[in-house]
């Protein structure tokens, strides 16, 4: 098995083949009628959504007429439901209307202007001295901090787009990344910790954001990746490759082919956590699942992008490649995006990968040769 986790050659590139435009192509959108039955109004008119709507999805192509989604919800009003994409298939149309009218209410409630900590927050945090942690925190803040993380803090917070227009946020996140490196003085501070913090703070005060940060760091055991020469990053490149390797083999080869290797796309997600790619409001789910289930969920994650994008990777020379995997990254505007993180999130817990092979492969690594003990 050591074998698999060696460095991998390229073997040459594939033709790229293009094929021609069509000149001046008409477009064709469609609108979509969506009728939604069992839903029920009791005597106090609260409304009740069955576990399993009927779902009905009525496609009336048109021709350059404006692209619109109809929800008809039996005995409401008719609603507009704008999260569908022109085009979009059928089964990601129900998905996304079934998650609708099924998933429990998302008790979060965060707008990225207001200074409070939300239930979510408070879930990821557990138990806790409101007053501890304020104490801790102050007393940090008030310590020295060598000016050159200072300054590196300073040049990455303006960078940190998810916050680019909270400029509140962004004096918060700069106050959190500078006592968090005077508390961890092993690490102090690293790139990619900003986008982390970043989607902590959008749902919490900054004593508790840091308390958050602190505890994530922790869990996750990330000294060895964010300290500096980074000795834990090959652990998780070796392991997600092999990852590729059993779970996608002809994808796998494929990147042989051409010459690409994880850490060309990889690095990136892991030391934001994939907080420079999810939009910071859907990124409930992330914290959610990383807290719960840790490094498991990250892998199921990136195997989960890689899945997703499957179809479009295997037709693609190691230029292509890269720019598919790395698209996204950067992107602040939810118009933009072409991933449906709600349903890429969900999603991705269905890929098996054992927690316990996870653990066990994490305690063989050995950082000073940079290999798995097998």
């Amino acid at each position: 098995m050591s074998q698999q986790f060696q460095g991998r050659s390229s073997h040459g590139q594939l033709e790229r083949k293009f094929e021609p435009a069509i000149e001046n192509p008409k477009p064709v959108q469609q609108i979509r009628n969506i009728h939604v039955t069992g839903v029920i109004r009791d005597a106090s008119k609260t409304i009740h959504y069955p576990k399993q709507p009927k779902i009905q999805i009525i496609k009336v192509p048109q021709r350059c007429g404006s692209n619109q989604t109809v929800c008809s919800v039996q005995g409401f009003s008719t609603l507009t439901y704008d999260d569908i994409r022109p085009k979009e298939k059928e089964e990601s149309v129900i998905n996304k209307i079934m998650r609708l009218f099924t998933r429990e209410v998302d008790p979060c409630k965060c707008l990225p202007y207001q200074n409070n900590t939300c239930i979510k927050a408070k879930e990821w945090l557990g138990n806790y001295d409101i007053d501890k942690l304020k104490t801790k925190y102050s007393n940090l803040l008030e310590s020295k901090c060598e000016p050159k993380i200072i300054k590196q803090i300073n040049l990455d917070v303006e960078r940190t787009h998810p916050l680019k227009n909270y400029p509140q946020k962004l004096s918060d996140l700069q106050q959190v990344l500078i006592a968090y490196s005077k508390y961890n003085k092993i690490v102090g501070y690293m790139q990619g910790m900003n986008f982390v913090a970043a989607g902590l703070i959008y749902h919490s005060d900054n004593y508790v954001a840091f308390e958050l940060l602190r505890k994530l760091i922790d869990l996750l055991q990330m000294n060895d990746l964010y300290s500096p020469m980074s000795p834990g990053l090959s652990k998780h490149i070796q392991l997600i490759d092999y990852l590729i390797l059993t779970k996608m083999p002809d994808l796998y080869q494929h990147f042989c082919i051409n010459g690409v290797k994880v850490d060309m796309f990889c690095a990136s997600w892991l030391f934001s956590l994939f907080g420079m790619m999810i939009p910071i409001q859907k990124q409930v789910k992330l914290f959610d699942c990383i807290f719960r289930y840790g490094w498991t969920y990250i892998y199921q994650l990136i195997i989960g992008f890689l899945l997703y994008h499957q179809e479009i990777l295997m037709s693609e020379d190691m230029t292509g490649i890269i720019c598919i995997l790395s698209q996204q990254n950067y992107r602040i505007d939810d118009n933009e995006l072409e991933v449906d993180w709600d349903e890429l999130l969900d999603a991705s817990l269905n890929v098996k990968i054992s927690k316990t092979f996870i653990q066990e492969m994490h305690m063989k690594f050995d950082t000073k040769i940079q290999t798995f003990k097998i």
